[in-house]
């Protein structure tokens, strides 16, 4: 767990020098995750800007946009799928909300967990994509599954950090339109490139980011 909030903390002082790029970003990112069929697109954007503010000096609005482009097609199904896994566990648990006994109880945790994994899978998932030489969807979920599995106790770490940021977010919505989508985003790939070592596989060779200023917008 504490190699967990090492990347999270690697991953907010990653955004803390990159932040203005990041806000440009995030207000872009708040703005398409309105509607429901560019969500994933606008997540896919922001982890591809991070992604690429973590291994080279200068980043710019264009990247953002570059993931939100190339992947609107597959946000739409990722999207539908979405729906289709909420609105099935939703209704579970409401067709079973006054029922008692163990097997119940069991089902609602096993519906609550798949759910969870589904989303945290995404989370993570998009940071594989881009990590990867030939780029799946699919075979970044799996990576990110199998990672959840091997590191439960660091993705605990992780993800309740995650959870702390939403909630603060949610308390503070001007953050959800500012900020906490390139936090997120940061920390993403930051948790997802230190496994990447810890497992073995080499990233791509990384610059010093004590050294870094933040790029002109002049695209924006």
């Amino acid at each position: 767990m504490i190699e967990g909030l090492r990347a999270v903390w690697h991953g907010l002082r990653h955004l803390n020098r990159r932040g203005y790029v990041y806000v440009w970003a995030n207000v872009f990112w708040a703005v398409l995750t309105v509607l429901i069929v560019t969500a994933p697109a606008a997540w896919a954007g922001m982890v591809r800007l991070s992604y690429l503010a973590h291994r080279q000096p200068t980043v710019s609005l264009s990247d953002f946009w570059i993931g939100v482009r190339e992947n609107l097609r597959r946000s739409v199904i990722i999207a539908l799928f979405n729906v289709a896994v909420l609105t099935i566990t939703i209704s579970n648990l409401l067709s079973y909300a006054g029922a008692d006994g163990t097997l119940i109880a069991l089902a609602r945790g096993i519906w609550v967990l798949s759910l969870a994994l589904w989303l945290a899978a995404q989370y993570f998932g998009w940071c594989f994509f881009y990590a990867m030489k030939q780029p799946s969807f699919v075979g970044g979920l799996r990576n990110a599954l199998v990672m959840m599995v091997q590191n439960p106790l660091f993705n605990l770490g992780v993800l309740l950090c995650v959870i702390v940021i939403a909630v603060i977010s949610s308390l503070l919505p001007a953050a959800w339109f500012l900020i906490s989508g390139g936090a997120l985003a940061a920390i993403a790939n930051s948790a997802v490139q230190n496994r990447l070592r810890a497992a073995g596989f080499e990233p791509m060779p990384q610059f010093d980011e004590e050294t870094v200023i933040d790029p002109h917008f002049g695209d924006i």
